[in-house]
């Protein structure tokens, strides 16, 4: 599960300071801490007694006497060190990169360039946490219908079955749910008891509230019966029960609601991959950039944690890929082939698709999915080509 990066973020009072705090501050990602160097005080960034994951220097005039004071004896940072400073000024730079510093901004910074070297480091720190902490795979519907339910409920069933990795889906549409008709489960009531009981929750209560498919795959979900609006849902309580989850599973999927509210949110802080479900037609592809702008710029998840996944892809559909990878530049998109027979028959017999149809196109597709998200690699393009492709220049 991604950890929220705790900032330490030092420099001299001043206008620049204060804009530097609300830049970071804006970003749910970064939880900012200020300490001002005043009269001489500064914090010793050598043996530094506050918690932090990074530290973020601000350095402007009279370097010298800032540097002096937060490092001791000329040793470097105790924590990753990055610098923002004068433009050009290369004996700061190379003082500062001989302290430890990882990077150095130049005035005025740019709230991109900023935030991207941040959360690479978000990612480390995540990394580093290795098999104590689960990954977080969302899945949402850009627009209504796209198919997110199934892509979350057969991804989190081949990493169960086929990867034999410890899998929870978590059906977080609290109103209108369906995941366990995806495998011939009963809906039962377990999603909102565990966040209802979620300060008395540890891993030996869990399975009271989860179904167990035969596969190994554990389903948390609420019962269809039962009317919870989005508002008594607290994010507090849905940060605690990740907590427990994430000491319990090593991964987490999630089959999120199309909407935006304190929960939602919450999820969407703490998943590691947000993949967007599209289909491939005009009102999908506009809304999908106006989804991925929300997310990327107020709710401020980072692009290479953003995959839009294209689902039922044809070839010859009038929306091409190529029109959604030049509306949506530097994201990633991934496509899904079309298979309504296949998918109707998991759907109906309640059965998933390696299951039920383990060497089909669509399932090859969804098993590349989950092995590249495990191993950073890129999907491999099975799609087939144009045999006559040469007569066009070879476009495909």
């Amino acid at each position: 599960m991604r950890h929220q990066l705790k900032v330490l973020l030092v420099g001299r009072p001043g206008p620049t300071l204060s804009q530097l705090e609300g830049l970071l501050s804006y970003h749910r990602q970064l939880q900012v801490t200020v300490s001002p160097v005043v009269d001489g005080a500064a914090p010793s960034l050598t043996d530094l007694k506050d918690p932090c994951d990074v530290i973020l220097l601000l350095v402007e005039e009279d370097w010298q006497s800032l540097l002096a004071a937060c490092f001791k004896r000329d040793a470097p940072a105790s924590k990753p060190l990055l610098v923002v400073g004068p433009a050009g000024d290369m004996a700061l730079m190379r003082t500062t990169m001989r302290l430890g510093g990882r990077d150095y901004f130049s005035l005025p910074v740019g709230a991109e360039d900023l935030v991207a070297a941040l959360d690479r480091l978000a990612k480390e720190e995540h990394e580093h946490h290795g098999n104590l902490s689960a990954r977080v795979t969302t899945f949402m519907n850009a627009k209504g219908g796209s198919g997110a339910s199934f892509c979350a409920a057969n991804y989190a069933h081949i990493l169960a079955s086929a990867r034999s990795r410890s899998t929870v889906l978590l059906d977080f549409d609290l109103q209108f749910g369906n995941l366990p008709t995806y495998f011939n489960l009963q809906s039962r009531n377990g999603l909102v008891q565990a966040l209802d009981q979620v300060d008395t929750l540890d891993a030996a209560a869990l399975p009271g509230y989860t179904q167990v498919h035969s596969s190994g795959l554990h389903l948390l979900a609420s019962a269809t019966e039962d009317v919870v609006l989005p508002e008594d849902i607290n994010e507090g309580r849905v940060g605690k029960l990740f907590a427990v989850l994430d000491k319990t599973y090593q991964e987490l999927v999630i089959d999120l609601p199309r909407h935006i509210d304190r929960a939602t949110v919450a999820v969407l802080d703490r998943s590691d991959m947000v993949i967007l479900v599209v289909q491939q037609l005009v009102t999908h592809l506009q809304e999908v950039k106006r989804v991925a702008s929300l997310l990327g710029g107020p709710l401020g998840i980072a692009a290479d944690r953003l995959i839009v996944l294209i689902n039922r892809f044809h070839k010859q559909g009038e929306v091409t890929l190529e029109d959604f990878v030049g509306a949506l530049p530097g994201l990633r998109i991934e496509t899904l082939p079309n298979d309504y027979a296949n998918v109707s028959k998991s759907v109906n017999l309640g059965t998933p698709l390696l299951e039920l149809a383990p060497r089909s196109p669509l399932c090859t597709a969804l098993q590349d999915l989950v092995d590249s998200l495990m191993t950073g690699q890129p999907v491999p393009d099975r799609r087939p080509r144009d045999p006559w492709a040469w007569l066009s220049g070879g476009r495909r």
